[in-house]
C-alpha cells in the first residue's frame, strides 16, 4: 500500500531532526573581535553597528564564562570579572572615546580566550581543532606528547595513544586500528 493513498490521519509525522552544526563560541567571538582588532576590517562608524558589537561581546563574555565553570583558576576569574567590568561600563557618548573603549572592551575578551586556551578549556588555534564529539576528533593538534606513556592528549581532551587507540574526555574507549597482517589481507 502506498503513503499517498493512506488518510492523513494514518501517517505519523515525524520531527524534522536536523544536525545541529557544532560551531564553538570561540568562533564566533573571534569573528566579532575580528570586527573591530583587524586592521582591514570596515570602519564601524553608525552607533547601531558599535552598539551591536559591544552586545555581541557581551554575550560572548557570557557563554565564554559558562566554559569555565568546570575548573576555576584564579588567574582567568581576574580576567574575566575585568572584562565584564568593561562590558558592563557605561558607554562613553564621544566617537572616539567610543572607539577606544570598543577596542579596549575587544582586547579583554580575546585575553579571556588565550587564558582558557591556557587552561585547556577552549582551542586556541586559528583553525578550531574538531571538538572530541566529532568523527574526526583525532584530527586536533597535539597539545601535550607523552613520551614515557606513550600518547598524546589533543587540544579537544581526546588521549591518544601510540598503538591508534583513543581515550575520550567522556571516558569512552575507540578501539585501536591496527592494519591486518600481510597474510590476512592476501588471502
Amino acid at each position: 500500500m502506498s503513503l499517498l493513498r493512506l488518510p492523513r490521519s494514518a501517517v505519523r509525522s515525524q520531527p524534522s531532526v536536523r544536525k545541529a552544526q557544532s560551531r564553538s563560541v570561540v568562533a564566533a567571538t573571534r569573528e566579532t573581535l575580528a570586527l573591530v582588532l583587524d586592521e582591514n576590517a570596515p570602519l564601524l562608524d553608525t552607533d547601531r553597528d558599535i552598539d551591536d558589537v559591544i552586545l555581541r561581546l557581551r554575550g560572548h563574555l557570557m557563554e565564554l564564562g559558562h566554559a569555565a565553570l568546570d575548573r576555576p583558576r584564579p588567574e582567568f576569574d581576574a580576567v574575566l570579572a575585568a572584562a565584564r567590568r568593561l562590558a558592563d561600563a557605561d558607554v562613553p557618548t564621544q566617537y572616539l572615546d567610543v572607539r577606544k573603549h570598543l577596542r579596549t572592551l575587544a582586547t579583554a575578551v580575546a585575553t579571556v580566550i588565550t587564558e582558557l586556551a591556557a587552561a585547556g578549556l577552549v582551542c586556541g588555534h586559528p583553525v578550531e581543532c574538531p571538538p572530541a564529539t566529532a568523527q574526526d576528533c583525532e584530527a586536533a593538534k597535539v597539545r601535550v606528547h607523552r613520551h614515557e606513556i606513550g600518547c598524546s592528549e589533543l587540544c579537544n581532551g581526546v588521549l591518544i595513544f601510540e598503538d591508534t587507540g583513543c581515550l575520550l574526555p567522556t571516558g569512552d574507549v575507540v578501539e585501536p586500528r591496527r592494519p591486518l597482517p600481510r597474510e590476512a589481507v592476501t588471502a
